[in-house]
């Protein structure tokens, strides 16, 4: 008996050790509030991203670069960037405004120099020429240059003046009379010039223009007839809306070449006979060698 009443004490003991020990154990759990550990991720300072100049645009080849052919991209660093890039912060966009492309620039594609021809540079005015094109200069003044007001990309007329005497009539009065002998010719330099980005008015000695073969010889036989001048044409085109096809735009046709006589500009100046209407002309073949000869 008295052994088994040592076992149920043991068993209360143990039971209540047990049941304070978890009360303590539980008081310190709210008593001391969870520590978190935070771990702080340093990240390192980046650099600075570096800009390039690319283009904005598809460059064909032959583009007369401007402002906005141009923009500034990011760039992956590297050493030799500097090297082989136009960098923001260390090169300008404008050195290439008026510069043209040599070989074509597709859009985003960097700028470099050996893909662009700058004025005076060897090779830089065939550049600016389009396929099958030649280049012609004449010889302007103040009032043939429109009074300095043509730049390189403007449109011109080119205007013969010359004077008209009748062969065989020793003391006939000589007329005069204007001829447009091209229309829409696009000027590609003024004197050594082919800069269109510095719009200053000064008066120029030399018209570049962009013909084709034949109106070089117009040209050419036109500056032993006469004197030459620029007519100015405007930017702007009339459309036509009706000749347009599937979003296209069309221009109305504009009055080719024409000419006047100095008795239509002056009336004190009497209109040579058969004025107006053209001679009749023959060709006359002897011994195999063909003559053309006129009749008014």
């Amino acid at each position: 008996m008295a052994r088994k009443l040592i076992l149920v004490v043991f068993a209360l003991v143990i039971a209540g050790g047990t049941v304070m020990f978890v009360r303590s154990w539980a008081g310190n759990q709210v008593a001391s509030p969870a520590v978190q550990t935070v771990t702080e991720t340093v990240v390192a300072p980046q650099k600075p991203a570096k800009k390039i100049l690319v283009a904005s645009s598809d460059l064909p080849a032959g583009t007369l670069v401007r402002e906005e052919h141009l923009t500034w991209q990011a760039w992956p660093d590297s050493d030799d960037l500097e090297e082989r890039y136009i960098v923001e912060m260390v090169r300008t966009a404008d050195e290439f405004f008026g510069t043209v492309v040599r070989q074509g620039v597709a859009s985003g594609e960097p700028i470099t120099d050996s893909r662009m021809v700058r004025p005076g540079q060897q090779g830089f005015l065939a550049a600016v020429l389009e396929p099958g094109m030649r280049a012609v200069s004449i010889n302007v003044d103040a009032t043939a240059g429109i009074a300095g007001f043509v730049f390189p990309g403007d449109r011109v007329d080119v205007v013969l003046t010359l004077e008209l005497k009748k062969e065989g009539e020793e003391n006939s009065v000589p007329h005069h009379a204007s001829e447009t002998i091209l229309t829409d010719v696009r000027v590609v330099a003024m004197d050594q010039s082919t800069d269109d980005q510095s719009q200053e008015a000064s008066v120029r000695s030399i018209a570049t223009l962009e013909v084709t073969p034949k109106e070089v010889e117009i040209i050419s036989v036109s500056r032993e007839l006469g004197r030459l001048s620029l007519s100015l044409r405007s930017i702007a085109r009339v459309q036509d809306e009706n000749s347009a096809l599937e979003g296209a735009v069309a221009l109305k046709p504009e009055r080719g070449k024409g000419y006047t006589l100095d008795s239509e500009a002056s009336s004190l100046i009497s209109a040579p006979r058969n004025a107006g209407k053209a001679a009749d002309t023959v060709i006359v073949v002897r011994a195999g060698e063909a003559k053309q000869k006129s009749f008014d």
